[in-house]
């Protein structure tokens, strides 16, 4: 079991990182022109980012932007998370 622990819960400050973050990539405010699907899929997006470590605007910042397209479209990010994880595993000897 691994001795690193994860945060589970969000408090008030990090909503409010996010919130800012959503609205810096255009996913949040009366100018953004994402859909309403793209928005929630974004917001999820960030907090799992949130969740597996990313815990700064910047890094937030860079992590959204480079599922952008994606994001736009509708495509499942989880997916290509999932390969990128198997990727890495990869890359570090494993099987």
């Amino acid at each position: 079991m691994s001795s690193t622990h994860l945060q589970e819960h969000l408090d008030p400050s990090d909503f409010a990182m996010i919130r800012d973050v959503l609205r810096a990539g255009g996913f949040r405010g009366v100018e953004a022109t994402a859909n309403s699907d793209a928005k929630k899929a974004a917001s999820v997006f960030l907090k799992t980012e949130f969740r597996n470590g990313k815990r700064t605007r910047e890094t937030l910042l860079l992590a959204l932007q480079s599922k952008r397209v994606d994001l736009h479209k509708g495509l499942p990010v989880a997916i290509s998370r999932k390969s990128e994880a198997i990727d890495r595993w990869q890359d570090e000897g494993g099987q």
